[in-house]
């Protein structure tokens, strides 16, 4: 990701906010882009193309639960923990994917497929227990064995690309 990548990005939208600083969430997610997670040259970029401080661009990016700052795998699997989430199962969703994928809690798989992650509200309360894919789509109600089908329905499926541009 480079500057001008970015610059470009942001140029038609950037008449649409009245503080500068709305512009970094969106330069963060296209800085994500296909890598799926944010590189300190990503974020050095974000920081140049918005006119903010690394520091201060860095602090947005660790904020937010869907901008990664470590590599993920292709494949990203959310499960909302939030109290209506939560009293509908979501502990019991989130330990059977992770133990159907092998990890120990959240993680990357060894075969950087899938990447699980316990993550505050998804906006969709009224589908408790949720899981929303690759920081996009949402999937809920759901038991224990409709994760377990889904993972392998997205083990056959192609990866998308992680932010459409």
């Amino acid at each position: 990701m480079t500057t001008h990548e970015l610059e470009e990005f942001l140029a038609p939208m950037r008449h649409e906010y009245a503080d500068p600083r709305s512009l970094i969430l969106p330069a963060l997610r296209y800085a994500q882009g296909d890598a799926g997670w944010l590189d300190p040259q990503a974020m050095a970029a974000v920081a140049e193309a918005t006119g903010f401080s690394q520091a201060y661009v860095e602090s947005v990016a660790s904020f937010y639960d869907r901008l990664y700052l470590e590599p993920v795998g292709r494949r990203v699997i959310n499960v909302c923990v939030t109290l209506s989430c939560m009293l509908r199962g979501s502990d019991e969703i989130f330990e059977h994917l992770a133990d159907y994928l092998g990890l120990d809690g959240e993680g990357t798989t060894d075969d950087g497929m899938f990447s699980l992650h316990k993550v505050q509200c998804i906006g969709a309360c009224d589908r408790a227990p949720c899981l929303q894919i690759d920081a996009g789509q949402q999937i809920g109600p759901l038991e224990p064995a409709d994760a377990t089908c889904l993972v392998d329905d997205l083990r056959e499926a192609a990866a998308p690309a992680r932010y459409d541009r």
